[in-house]
């Protein structure tokens, strides 16, 4: 029987896959974009065409019908009664096509591994335990493979009871719901980056270096966590109009972030009224039985990291005025409810809305002359997502907006999507059509693009 056949008869979500996969190579040729193309009439060329199409297929279908019919996989070493180590593996390849990202000005079309990320987690003794994790993000993008390899999570973590534990090392901040989701476990294609705004400086991925308290109280409904972290420090504030840092007559920057190195302080409160949420990381889509719905907030501050008022130099560079250093500031409030509907639907419902001041920066108008003006990442952000799941078959709706305090800095994103969960999230498919407006948001054109995402994680 062919493989295909094989995988109709067994597993029909797959079989759908497959069948789109199909289409989309007839669709974009890509078999026909081969360097020793013959002529199309060239009975040779058909041949070579329907052997290779064939193989992909057969591929394909393998490795699905493998994913689809296997349990899921995860490696686990136990080593003692309290020691144990688990390793995970997360791989999503994107195919994206953009319009007016090509050279010519028309759509381009790149094939890059979006993220690439190894975990490792276990207990080293009771009551602790640690997250280890990787991440090679927008490899091969653009045709650039220079993308690094980074350690993205380094956490050791210490229970004392339920209600006090203790994190330390590199960890996701706790400032909203939205930065401290799984990328393994979303429901959209990504996570709402456009309204996530932290200092340059401050972060790694939304990542910082620190001491975490958190713990579970009332009956594990209420969580919270408050962090003091390494936030941004010497970062050059005062730039010119090409965004390189401006120098005083002694070669030091003219303006630099936190002098006295002043830590960032950072906290989210969560509160289940049905359900319960997991730390380090939430996620988007729970495939649960019973509803999962929750309230929370959180802020982010630090001192002295930004400018509110530019030094002035003279013309030989020297800083007759110093400038003055304020702090940034983060708030944000969200919903979220995950609700299955019988055995086969769920409904997933999130909100947010965001509130940042991150100080000044010096703008630049044509003429090159410079004015104080709000920082871009300063304004007002709301965020939503709505999502439905009938069985192996999903769609979604997102909308993130920015209102900058600036003038002419806003953002508008929608983003909508299909979803084919093969096995939940250790494998999934899911093709998006976006739009961005950046700038003056009445003016501003659609920057439109279509992605496909395949994800495989065990």
């Amino acid at each position: 029987m062919h493989w295909v056949q094989l995988i109709s008869t067994k597993a029909p979500v797959v079989h759908l896959v497959t069948t789109l996969i199909a289409s989309v190579i007839d669709y974009l040729g890509v078999v026909g974009q081969l360097p020793y193309r013959l002529h199309d009439h060239n009975p040779i060329y058909w041949r070579i065409r329907r052997t290779m199409k064939n193989r992909l297929l057969q591929i394909t279908a393998v490795f699905a019908f493998v994913l689809f019919c296997a349990p899921a996989l995860a490696f686990e070493i136990k080593i003692g009664e309290h020691t144990n180590f688990q390793l995970n593996y997360l791989l999503q390849v994107h195919a994206q096509f953009a319009e007016g990202a090509a050279d010519n000005g028309g759509w381009s079309k790149d094939f890059f591994i979006r993220r690439s990320r190894l975990v490792l987690r276990g207990d080293l003794w009771k009551n602790i335990s640690f997250f280890f994790g990787t991440n090679q993000a927008n490899w091969g993008k653009g045709g650039k493979w220079n993308s690094p390899l980074i350690v993205q999570d380094t956490i050791i973590s210490f229970k004392v009871v339920e209600e006090f534990q203790v994190d330390v090392g590199l960890m996701p901040l706790p400032f909203s719901r939205a930065n401290m989701l799984s990328m393994s476990n979303l429901n959209a294609l990504d996570c709402h980056f456009n309204v996530i705004k932290f200092v340059p400086g401050s972060h790694n991925s939304y990542r910082d270096i620190g001491v975490q308290i958190r713990g579970n109280v009332y009956k594990k409904k209420l969580q919270y966590r408050l962090g003091i972290f390494t936030g941004a420090k010497d970062q050059p504030l005062q730039k010119d109009a090409q965004g390189n840092a401006i120098k005083d007559n002694n070669g030091k920057d003219a303006l630099k972030s936190n002098p006295e190195q002043i830590p960032r302080f950072a906290g989210h409160i969560r509160y289940s009224f049905l359900g319960q949420e997991g730390a380090p990381y939430y996620r988007a889509m729970l495939f649960g039985k019973t509803p999962s719905v929750s309230i929370g907030g959180g802020f982010d501050y630090q001192s002295a990291v930004v400018m509110s008022k530019a030094a002035t130099l003279d013309s030989k560079k020297a800083v007759i005025e110093k400038g003055i250093l304020t702090g940034a500031y983060g708030l944000s409030f969200d919903v979220f409810a995950d609700v299955p509907i019988g055995e086969k639907q769920e409904v997933v419902i999130a909100a947010a809305v965001f509130w940042y001041d991150h100080g000044n920066e010096l703008a630049y108008d044509t003429s090159g002359a410079a004015t104080l003006k709000a920082a871009k990442a300063s304004g007002f952000a709301l965020s939503t997502e709505v999502g439905y799941r009938y069985d192996f078959a999903g769609a979604y709706l997102v909308a993130d907006w920015f209102k900058g305090k600036r003038a002419k800095n806003d953002m508008l994103d929608i983003r909508g999507g299909l979803v084919f969960w093969i096995r939940q999230h250790s494998a999934s498919v899911k093709m998006e059509f976006s739009g961005v407006q950046l700038g003056d948001l009445a003016t501003a054109k659609w920057n439109k693009a279509f992605t496909t995402q395949v994800q495989l994680y065990y």
